[in-house]
């Protein structure tokens, strides 16, 4: 699959990352919006549209201000905070 992770601008002021699905002309298809949350130390990452499921998201290019390759820091955070997480079997004693 030819995915991409990007930072996004919204015209509503927005900054989410995200990874790029499938794009055109009009719109843009992605999955694992996460929105950027800045302040004075440090930029804090929360899923975008939290109180709902997303499991795609579409957007249309007329609400983009700008689409550009974030940071490396930026790239691990963002695998970091949508990575599936695998919760191990309880162990069990063999006797």
């Amino acid at each position: 699959m030819n995915e991409k992770i990007r930072l996004i601008r919204l015209t509503s002021g927005e900054e989410i990352l995200v990874t790029i699905l499938k794009e055109n002309e009009v719109r843009k298809f992605v999955k694992n919006p996460i929105l950027l949350i800045p302040n004075r130390e440090k930029i804090g990452f929360i899923p975008y549209m939290s109180y709902c499921e997303i499991d795609e998201l579409m957007i249309k290019e007329e609400h983009i201000m700008f689409n550009v390759k974030p940071t490396n820091e930026l790239i691990n955070n963002y695998n970091r905070m949508t990575a599936k997480v695998v919760t191990p079997l309880k162990p069990k004693i063999v006797t």
